[in-house]
């Protein structure tokens, strides 16, 4: 161990005289001067003020009407609140389904090019296989296939009759 070491470390054999203090001691704490009594006046108590049994009827009518009030008011703006708190739900509801269908707007794209795409390669292998089939066979001879025309007869529209009630319910069923 280095000086410096052995200087924060000390031995346990080291021996520590401890001096005890004296008790200082206490002055003795001098009277306090005693106030003269001086009493204050004192006040009369007001007198309560005497209230007639129609004056209580009509203060207890009074708080009974008021009691209903506050409720009334506390539970129309309770009601408002909810209103208020559900269309605001709505408002975040519509915002958060915008948002969604906005970043699923491009791969409908390209969905629909890619599948646009493979009918347009469908449509000119077909073009070409029918130019091809042509190109092979001979033109038909206008003379040897002629068939008489023969007039359709127009076909009448078939009358529906109107649906049952219980027709009408299966097919609501769905919606």
């Amino acid at each position: 161990m280095s000086e410096t070491e052995k200087d924060l470390f000390e031995e346990a054999n080291v021996e520590i005289d401890i001096k005890e203090k004296e008790p200082e001691p206490t002055p003795e704490p001098t009277p306090a001067p005693v106030p003269t009594s001086v009493e204050e006046p004192v006040k009369p108590a007001k007198k309560k003020r005497v209230l007639s049994e129609k004056q209580k009827a009509q203060l207890v009518e009074n708080l009974k009407r008021g009691r209903e009030t506050s409720l009334a008011n506390r539970i129309k703006k309770k009601k408002l609140n909810a209103i208020a708190k559900e269309e605001k739900m709505v408002e975040e509801d519509t915002k958060v389904f915008e948002s969604l269908k906005k970043k699923l707007r491009p791969k409908e794209l390209e969905d629909e090019n890619t599948r646009l795409k493979q009918e347009l390669a469908e449509l000119k292998a077909a073009k070409a296989e029918a130019k091809r089939e042509r190109a092979s066979t001979p033109p038909p001879s206008s003379v040897e296939n002629k068939t008489p025309e023969v007039k359709k007869m127009p076909t009448i529209p078939e009358v529906k009759k109107p649906l049952t009630s219980r027709q009408k319910l299966k097919m609501m069923r769905g919606l």
